[in-house]
């Protein structure tokens, strides 16, 4: 179709227009006709679309809004809420919702709704996705196609719990409380969430709660039939002495809203696989869980055990009483139920035996001493031996070791059981090794003692070896001081038992109980329990004949210069002689020979003093003289009562000191030389013509050559003071000294070592001085007069530039003279200078305003000083004093220079001399010239100042 279009003629004089008409229909009106097919084509599309309408009825709308809130399924939607109304009786709310048409099938009475919104509790955050998109309905649809059709429906409160179609394990456990434990508290498996709680109700027939648990199906395969189940929820401490607080919990979800750990142990035997639908117990704790094998306790009516005690093995927890199921009265019998470890089963045999732990607290101590605040426990001497039993009786004392029990079991025979109990420790070298498994009285004086003795330390106990009491702390105590013996504190409150054994070069002693070899031994021999380590290291056995009127006790001592070398341990009484049997030391085997006397000293006191201090103070002993000549053994002697005379053949070097009194040491006191002992006292005579006391002593063979003719002897014994405020000296040559008497000698430092000396003979005599210094000090005695005598005093000291040469010892005043004559003794070194020309003076500490002089000599008072001779000349003992120091002009060393003054002014002697304010020498003398007009100062310069 074409349009004309119209033409328009101009005419200068007249305009026309023509209107021509158009032919056909417009195109504006195919813009409606195409709108009018696309709504039919929506309309059509929304009929075939359109849903299917359902009503779901709510407690309350809270969280739903029209055209907003969605119905999903698995993530997908499927619905849309259209409008929400109340219901006819305002009870709840009624929202319309339009379901996708492909859910129509599954909208049966079965299918169930439930509202999503966010939760935040202890369990943790659910449905956090609808902070942003807003709250949601969930579907479970019903895939029955039998089911019948539904339109309205009641929504869920909460999720359903899944069935058991739903792919995964679903299992029950038991349990006797719910605690913590909520729908979705988290299954854990190493800590590995495989898991949740997917509901629980209460079980009237078994009065359990029964708790229904969904595993995830990626995990169901570590659900074995045996794997075991317990609660985690909370914090679980547990605290003791020696473990300390313990700590245990889950995750921070399991600890603040519950949780529930499984696994299958170790030590469990594999079992397949858990099935859908089986039970489990839920146990409260891992410690619960761990002791699954319940076994049957029968506990004596006193036995004070508690709901929960313990049963412990090597101080392992492998087991506890988890209650009481029968209390008899009559029977005075209580039945208890326990629960124990599994691993353990093996062993919980009929030979198998439990025994109750409680502190015991006596005189001796206190055992057992951590159950006085964790209370009693039970405790097991597991056996392989036997068959297997679940019910057990509970002994009240730890039962002995039976001999299968690895290690060495022994008897050990005793008189006198003392503080040793069930329990105490054996030690070796302060080693526990092993312990008392029990006592057995067979009369007052017969103990039967069984020990067991580790395994890994069996070896240490041979034939040879010896058992001794170190129970508690012995004190032993007389004159000679207390002796105060302990093993250890253990030993000291629980009692013990402590195992000697002979050195290698012993073994094979002749005189020996324990023959010549060493046997092996074996379970159940028997041994003799000592009463301490002493008697049990005297091993070497002798035998002593004695009256039986003299009175003699066991364990009096054998003494050799001084030391306790053995003792006696037993003594027998037959008719009008006494038995008595010795211990000695192995080391002193040699001394039991053909020709030893033995005799008994014993102590005396008197006015004229103690013939025997030593017996005195420790009370009687034994002591011997040694036949050098004999090599027959004997083992059986006469026991003397008085010393009898020294073999003249006796080895040694025997000498004679003479003394005026006898106190100073008794027969064995010993003989030493700078603190060693080198010789004994033999004996101790009285020289009626000299009128003095004669000691008689042997030096050691090897210590003869010590003694020279210029020994001097001296008494050891007791304490030696001297000095002044100043200089105050307490010397003793021993504690041992002290208390029994001693004497020891000096030998002077002479200058003609390299000359010959004259040897000292047999029997020789030295006098014995009374104390060291009088010994160090026995040179030379000269005598020095005084005019004035003012600070003069016995014991004033003679120095010599600063050094002490002697002493004086008496001072003689004379009537026919004026002042008065000291007499000094002259020490080894002071000795040298008693010669023609030495010259002495007395000297006063001085304290002035020009100086102060001898300031350390003004606590010990004044002394005597000396200036030697410089010419040799022939020795002299008799001296006059001079009442001034004499002056000193110079001095052997140095530059010696002689200064005149008119006056002396303040120069003293030992004022220095300087140089440009450097100290180069001093003043060392001053005088009065001849002519009296001046003063001469005589000074002396360094050597090293000369260069």
């Amino acid at each position: 179709m074409t349009t004309d279009k119209p033409v328009i003629k101009y005419d200068r004089r007249k305009a026309t227009a023509e209107v021509v008409p158009r032919e056909g229909i417009s195109i504006i009106w195919f813009i409606p006709f195409i709108a009018l097919i696309f709504g039919g084509w929506l309309g059509v599309k929304a009929l075939s679309e359109q849903g299917v309408f359902i009503t779901i009825e709510f407690e309350n709308g809270s969280g739903i809004v029209p055209k907003k809130t969605e119905v999903r399924y698995k993530g997908l939607v499927t619905g849309m809420v259209s409008k929400v109304v109340p219901s006819d009786d305002l009870q709840s709310v009624i929202a319309e919702v339009e379901m996708s048409k492909s859910f129509a099938d599954y909208l049966t009475q079965d299918t169930q709704f439930w509202l999503v919104s966010a939760d935040i509790s202890l369990q943790g955050v659910s449905g956090l996705d609808t902070l942003l998109s807003g709250s949601y309905i969930n579907i479970l649809p019903d895939t029955d196609k039998k089911a019948k059709s539904q339109d309205h429906f009641v929504a869920l409160n909460e999720a359903p719990q899944l069935d058991m179609t739903t792919p995964g394990l679903h299992l029950t456990l038991k349990s006797a409380v719910l605690g913590s434990i909520s729908e979705d508290s988290p299954i854990t498996f190493k800590q590995i969430p495989i898991g949740y709680v997917t509901g629980y109700h209460y079980a009237e027939d078994s009065q359990d709660i029964n708790i229904n648990i969904f595993i995830e199906q990626d995990y169901a395969h570590l659900i074995k039939e045996n794997s075991l189940f317990w609660n985690t929820s909370g914090v679980q401490v547990t605290a003791s002495i020696s473990a300390g607080v313990k700590i245990n919990s889950g995750s921070l979800g399991s600890i603040l809203g519950g949780g529930i750990a499984v696994d299958t142990l170790s030590y469990q035997e594999k079992r397949p696989s858990a099935k859908n639908g089986q039970t489990f117990p839920l146990h409260a704790d891992f410690q619960s869980a761990e002791m699954g094998h319940e076994i049957e306790l029968t506990l004596d009516w006193n036995s004070g055990v508690n709901h929960n005690a313990a049963i412990l093995f090597q101080g392992l927890t492998i087991g506890a009483i988890e209650s009481f199921s029968k209390i008899d009265p009559k029977s005075r019998k209580i039945t208890a139920k326990a629960k124990v470890n599994p691993r353990v089963v093996p062993y919980l045999t009929d030979k198998s035996q439990f025994y109750l732990v409680t502190p015991r607290v006596d005189l001796t101590g206190i055992s057992d001493a951590q159950t006085l605040i964790t209370g009693a426990y039970i405790s097991i001497q597991p056996s392989l031996e036997g068959e297997q039993t679940n019910q057990f009786t509970v002994f009240n004392t730890k039962p002995p070791y039976r001999y299968t029990e690895p290690g060495l079991h022994l008897i050990i025979e005793s008189n006198d059981r003392h503080s040793l109990q069930v329990g105490s420790n054996i030690y070796f070298k302060q080693l526990v090794i092993g312990s008392v498994q029990a006592v057995d009285t067979v009369d007052a004086e017969q103990h039967l003692i069984h020990i067991h003795i580790k395994e890994e330390y069996q070896h240490y106990i041979t034939s040879t070896s010896h058992f001794y009491n170190n129970s508690g702390f012995k004190v032993k105590a007389n004159l000679l001081g207390v002796d105060v013996e302990a093993q250890s504190l253990q030993s000291i409150l629980t009692g013990g038992i402590s195992v000697v054994n002979l050195e290698k070069a012993e073994v094979g002693n002749k005189n020996s109980d324990d023959r010549t070899v060493e046997k092996s031994v074996v379970n159940g021999d028997k041994f003799s329990l000592f009463a301490n380590k002493k008697l049990a290291q005297q091993r070497t056995r002798f035998t002593l004949t004695i009256s039986a009127k003299e009175k003699i006790n066991e364990n009096t001592r054998i003494l050799h210069r001084g030391e306790e070398i053995g003792s006696i341990h037993h003594i027998e009484i037959a008719g009008e002689h006494s038995k008595l049997y010795l211990g000695l030391l192995p080391e002193y085997e040699s001394i039991l020979k053909e020709g030893t006397q033995f005799w008994l000293a014993k102590p005396s006191l008197n006015l004229s003093g103690t013939t025997d201090t030593d017996a005195l103070l420790g009370g009687a002993y034994i002591t011997f003289n040694l036949n050098e000549k004999s090599t027959k053994p004997k083992t059986d002697f006469v026991l003397l009562t008085v010393p009898p005379a020294k073999f003249s053949s006796a080895a040694g070097l025997q000498l004679s000191l003479v003394t005026g009194s006898a106190n100073v040491a008794t027969p064995g006191s010993s003989i030493s030389y700078r603190g060693v002992v080198v010789g004994q006292v033999d004996n101790i005579t009285l020289d009626k013509k000299a009128d003095k006391v004669r000691v008689n002593i042997t030096i050691d063979e090897e210590h003869a050559s010590l003694i020279r003719q210029d020994t001097r002897f001296y008494n050891a014994s007791g304490l030696m003071l001297s000095g002044g405020l100043g200089d105050f000296i307490v010397k003793t040559e021993s504690i041992d000294a002290i208390l029994r008497g001693g004497i020891s000698f000096y030998n002077p430092d002479t200058d003609n070592s390299n000359q010959p000396k004259a040897a000292v003979k047999e029997l020789d005599s030295f006098e014995l001085f009374e104390h060291f210094e009088q010994a160090k000090n026995a040179g030379l005695a000269i005598s020095i007069h005084f005019n004035d005598f003012t600070g003069l005093k016995e014991t004033t000291k003679v120095i010599y530039q600063e050094q002490e040469i002697g002493a004086v010892t008496r001072l003689i005043f004379n009537e026919d003279e004026v002042g008065v004559t000291a007499l000094v003794l002259l020490n080894d070194k002071g000795a040298k200078f008693a010669k023609q020309g030495t010259q002495f003076w007395v000297v006063q500490p001085e304290i002035g305003l020009v100086g102060s002089k001898n300031v350390a000599s003004l606590l010990e008072g004044a002394f005597i000083s000396m200036l030697p001779s410089n010419i040799a000349k022939n020795q002299q003992t008799a001296f006059e004093a001079l009442a001034l120091p004499p002056t000193v002009k110079q001095r052997p060393y140095g530059l010696n220079i002689k200064l005149i003054a008119k006056r002396l002014g303040s120069v003293r002697i030992g004022n220095p001399v300087l140089y440009r304010q450097v100290k180069v020498g001093e003043v060392i003398g001053i005088d009065l010239s001849p002519t009296a007009d001046t003063v001469d100062v005589f000074i002396n310069i360094a050597g090293v100042m000369l260069l």
